[in-house]
């Protein structure tokens, strides 16, 4: 089996990433399956120890500066996260690099071999996180960070046996899945504290965190909180980064901290990675305040507030939340006051189209509708639909993300900002072809090596028009 068969055959399973209408029931969503496929690969989840990572937003940036910070102080580590940008393998990490190609098609053969003698056939997000765990236990990862896919409690990450637990913040989201309420919520990503296992929480909405507190004192798992035990100053935030420090109660900590990302948000996660930090060191892992400095500075997460040029500014940003949109504006508001923004739009069906639009609406000269190609991306004319009834923008639609990206690089003047939100899997587009067509990434950029390159597509006519003055 080679690399594209390997993709083949773990997209035959069922995944349960684009098929969100399958109740989320223990029926359907459990752990014996990845219990089983991990049992017959001789539990390589059991191999190494775990940081595991759950939460509405912010876990994959908490995930990736906790992972820098280990790699800065020599630690083989193994990172695990989801959903990917350009390829699976940026799912499975050791030390910063990508799983290998013949390494990943060499583990999928072996699932392969095994899953007809299985019990319960896996679905594909158990197969990638069997290929995740097993590749960590045979690199000999002691520490591996890993960030839950949906939810939590029935998860498939959530066999892992942690060393420390972190919730980051909770917000309204997949309520079709995980429950309307934040109750619900707060109780599904909970599912993943473990007796007497420590828990970091990120600072939460009363209901949430409720849940939370009476779910560790179950567990007798001890909590250290963001917010009381620890409190965190943003002290800037510039073009590149921001600088805070994070403050134990007791007047201890870490100060004048410089993250090399961006937004004003990032400070939360930036001080859950730093208490993660202090308290991986208390539980004798060989960490120093040089390495949480130099993994801070040096930490990376491609597609969030990116920026791929200066003139006119092209900027990329996973933006799906009302949160986190206006968490964008704000940011270019202070780094780039004044200027006009063109904005590159597309979403997947079930995200708040309406809501997301209504934020943008009054900020932004002209609007590019679009889609990506994940299945559950909504169409340009189900976007329409969407639009505000106040007056608003220039409005135009594309069938390719292709000719939408050429055509807002060609309308915008040197001065202006063309922005892309809405998707993970719209912002992994722009930076794929943008990548290619430029070619103004460094070679060693992991993160737009696609496995199916739209570059590649047959092309076909553009679909566009003026939708109003």
């Amino acid at each position: 089996m080679n690399y594209a068969e390997s993709l083949r055959y773990i997209l035959s399973f069922t995944n349960f990433e684009t098929a969100r209408s399958i109740p989320y029931t223990e029926r359907t969503w459990h752990l014996e399956r990845i219990s089983a496929l991990l049992q017959a690969l001789a539990h390589p989840h059991e191999r190494f120890k775990a940081v595991h990572i759950a939460g509405t937003k912010g876990k994959g940036s908490t995930a990736a500066m906790i992972d820098a910070i280990l790699q800065a102080a020599g630690l083989r580590t193994g990172l695990y996260t989801s959903p990917h940008l350009h390829s699976f393998r940026e799912r499975v990490r050791v030390k910063g690099h990508l799983i290998p190609r013949e390494r990943w098609a060499h583990i999928v053969s072996r699932i392969r071999d095994i899953v007809p003698s299985l019990p319960l056939r896996p679905n594909t997000f158990d197969v990638l996180t069997a290929i995740g765990f097993q590749y960590f236990a045979e690199e000999g990862v002691p520490l591996a960070v890993v960030e839950v896919g949906l939810g939590g409690r029935l998860d498939s990450t959530n066999v892992v046996h942690p060393t420390l637990t972190l919730i980051t913040s909770l917000g309204l989201e997949h309520t079709a899945i995980l429950g309307p309420t934040l109750q619900h919520i707060a109780r599904e990503k909970g599912g993943i504290v473990k007796p007497g296992v420590p828990v970091i929480l990120a600072p939460q909405p009363p209901q949430a965190m409720e849940v939370l507190e009476t779910v560790a004192a179950e567990k007798g798992a001890p909590i250290t909180v963001l917010g009381v035990d620890w409190q965190y100053n943003l002290q800037q935030v510039e073009k590149d980064g921001i600088r805070l420090s994070v403050i134990h109660k007791d007047g201890t900590g870490y100060r004048d901290l410089y993250v090399a990302l961006r937004g004003r948000h990032q400070a939360i996660n930036a001080a859950l990675a730093t208490i993660a930090f202090h308290m991986l060191r208390e539980l004798g892992w060989p960490l120093t305040e040089d390495h949480l400095r130099q993994g801070l500075a040096q930490v990376r997460w491609p597609g969030r507030m990116e920026i791929l040029q200066e003139r006119p500014v092209l900027i990329i940003d996973s933006a799906h939340t009302i949160e986190s949109a206006q968490e964008l504006l704000h940011a270019l508001d202070l780094w780039f006051p004044w200027r006009r923004v063109h904005l590159i739009f597309g979403a997947s069906q079930d995200k708040p189209i309406e809501a997301l639009l209504d934020i943008f609406w009054p900020r932004v000269t002209s609007v590019f509708i679009t889609r990506s190609e994940h299945p559950r991306a909504a169409s340009p004319d189900f976007i329409l639909e969407q639009m505000p009834d106040f007056p608003g923008p220039d409005v135009y639609t594309f069938a390719r993300v292709e000719d939408a990206l050429d055509t807002a690089l060609h309308l915008a003047d040197e001065d202006d900002i063309i922005c892309v939100a809405g998707s993970i899997f719209l912002v992994a587009a722009v930076r794929e072809l943008w990548g290619h067509l430029y070619g103004q990434l460094s070679p060693d950029d992991w993160a737009y090596e696609s496995d199916f390159p739209i570059i590649r597509r047959a092309t076909s006519e553009p679909h566009s028009h003026r939708m109003r003055k």
